[in-house]
């Protein structure tokens, strides 16, 4: 999944436990949430000044790359969709 995202932290600064994500595009956010939550997903909004800027993808304690795949495939039928943008 590209979509026009890119990673927030710098090489050498990333988590293994959460990813940031780098909302370049200006996708709404308030959407995407709404539209994951109805598939029983979720993701974070980034906080403070990087709160709509950023959002956060957690893959840690027993998520599987077959729920990441689910989540980011979901996310990719989101952004394809009319209401992807803002």
């Amino acid at each position: 999944m590209d979509h026009g995202f890119g990673l927030f932290a710098a090489d050498g600064y990333r988590s293994q436990t959460v990813t940031c994500i780098d909302n370049t595009p200006g996708m709404d956010y308030a959407a995407l949430s709404k539209f994951l939550k109805q598939r029983n997903l979720a993701i974070s909004n980034g906080y403070g000044d990087l709160k709509g800027k950023t959002f956060r993808i957690a893959h840690m304690g027993d998520v599987t790359e077959a729920e990441l795949n689910e989540l980011l495939a979901v996310m990719s039928e989101f952004l394809r969709g009319s209401s992807g943008n803002s």
